[in-house]
């Protein structure tokens, strides 16, 4: 996250994984945090008032626990900007209790396997997903994003700009099914194509 409280990001869905990391370690990255399992719930009203907002509020588990509020997003110059607020926490079932205690609830989980490297001054995080591999690129600006996009022969034209939990709504849309939760376990056995999730890959460039 910046020094703003801003995070401006995309991300890309990627065909090859290993040839990417590869690429990446050629371009000096540099590994932030180690491959891990996150598991993340999604918190809102009874009455869904943040996500009518476009509002976020999520509790994390990996290596730490983590509260996040994110504001509502903004397209920059191609890229998205919102708000992220960020706070660490001493324990995730007991802050997550007292969030249910002031009457939110959790209206979803979803997990990834994420690895973060520091890469041309910016995080590139690799997300591997129950649908699919990523790399989520956050800078300071949006030419930092795009110049970095660039650098690991991404096309700019297939960047993602809304969260993963709005594409397992648009899979859910073009399949038929009625994941709520976006979980390995749910998605085990079912091969994922990236139409399915109304994108391309992004590093199959011409």
């Amino acid at each position: 996250m910046n020094t703003t409280n801003r995070e401006m990001e995309v991300k890309f869905l990627i065909a090859d994984l290993p040839a990417l990391l590869k690429k990446m370690e050629g371009f000096g990255a540099k590994t932030l945090r180690p491959r891990m399992l996150e598991v993340n719930l999604r918190f809102d009203t009874p009455d869904m008032r943040l996500r009518s907002r476009a509002e976020v509020l999520r509790l994390r588990q990996d290596d730490q626990t983590i509260l996040t509020f994110k504001g509502p997003g903004e397209i920059v110059d191609g890229v998205i900007s919102r708000q992220e607020l960020e706070v660490s926490a001493s324990d995730f079932q007991t802050t997550r209790a007292i969030l249910e205690g002031l009457g939110f609830q959790v209206f979803m989980t979803y997990e990834k396997f994420r690895q973060n490297y520091r890469l041309n001054g910016l995080v590139a995080s690799v997300d591997e997903l129950p649908y699919g591999n990523f790399i989520e690129l956050e800078g300071s600006s949006p030419e930092h994003v795009c110049g970095t996009a660039a650098l690991l022969g991404l096309d700019w034209e297939q960047r993602i700009n809304v969260s993963y939990t709005a594409l397992l709504e648009i899979f859910n849309q073009k399949t038929g099914h009625t994941f709520r939760d976006l979980s390995f376990e749910a998605f085990e056995g079912l091969r994922v194509l990236p139409e399915q999730l109304g994108l391309a890959f992004g590093d199959l460039v011409a």
